[in-house]
């Protein structure tokens, strides 16, 4: 990615931010950091949707030279909730973020922190990560491990956490490489026609999109392309539709917990087209709900 490019990207995502911490949290977020900003005291942190080493990375991130310092083997890390050593050795990030310790209004840091390109054959997946497609882990399973931020490429990397954040596993992501798509795949059919009955009957409604979603049921992938080819495009979209899932977190993981709660053994092996027609007329009825209750 060329500067440019990059400048692009951010003119766009900072969407007029002017003061450090606004466009701090506009920046951070679309690198796919989960953070949460207060409105009164600007005060930034990282969201306890984060993972427990998002901290660690974020902070050297401060240093332009990053992929140098960053020298961690790229392998899934699973980390259980909240559990008491994780509470105790949280990054000081989760409480308050000094934003002025990076250089956003550099052009070059701004490069540097959105080209982090991870060839898969250097990712190693954490296999116990398999679990969590199955059938009655999907059902019962409201919190899964989460996803560093240092194993996901700048440009998927929001998506990939705001699904995950909503209870969906996926397996491996990309953004796109010498004119292929982006993707997401999931782990496992469950995963993704559920994102994809959320996607149907709810971000297309909320969001006037250009770019092709096309999900794919022979690896359970979702590609992610522009008509024109036109990848800042495509950037931008993710971005968007990460957005909105993200901000709509606490309904989207009830009405999982809700739909999960009325499946039976007969929707295990059902054939992928019906199971989706069941996950979108489970999600409009949680949608109803919802509007019914406001």
């Amino acid at each position: 990615m060329n500067t440019s490019f990059i400048e692009k990207f951010v003119e766009k995502i900072a969407n007029g931010k002017k003061d450090h911490s606004g466009r701090f949290y506009e920046i951070f977020s679309a690198r796919g950091f989960l953070l949460d900003l207060d409105g009164n005291s600007r005060k930034i942190r990282l969201s306890d949707d984060a993972h427990i080493e998002d901290g660690e990375f974020l902070e050297m991130l401060q240093n332009s030279n990053y992929k140098k310092i960053c020298n961690k083997p790229h392998q899934d890390s699973l980390v259980k909730h909240n559990t008491e050593s994780t509470v105790q050795n949280r990054h000081p990030y989760f409480e308050n973020i000094n934003t002025q310790l990076f250089d956003i209004d550099n052009n070059q840091y701004l490069t540097e922190l959105f080209t982090h390109e991870i060839p898969v054959d250097i990712f190693r997946l954490n296999w116990e990560r398999d679990q969590y497609g199955k059938f009655d882990q999907f059902k019962e399973s409201e919190d899964l491990p989460k996803i560093r931020v240092y194993d996901l490429e700048p440009f998927i990397a929001r998506l990939v956490k705001a699904v995950s954040s909503i209870g969906i596993s996926t397996w491996s992501s990309c953004e796109g490489h010498w004119g292929e798509p982006a993707y997401i795949k999931f782990d496992g059919k469950y995963h993704r026609l559920w994102c994809q009955a959320i996607f149907d009957t709810f971000v297309k409604k909320k969001l006037n999109l250009v770019c092709n979603w096309e999900w794919c049921g022979w690896d359970e992938r979702c590609f992610i392309s522009s008509p024109g080819v036109d990848i800042l495009e495509v950037y931008l979209e993710i971005q968007d539709v990460a957005r909105l899932i993200y901000d709509n977190r606490d309904f989207l993981r009830n009405s999982k917990k809700q739909v999960c709660s009325l499946l039976t053994d007969k929707h295990k092996n059902m054939n992928k087209r019906n199971l989706l027609n069941v996950f979108e007329g489970f999600f409009e009825e949680s949608l109803l709900r919802c509007s019914a209750s406001q």
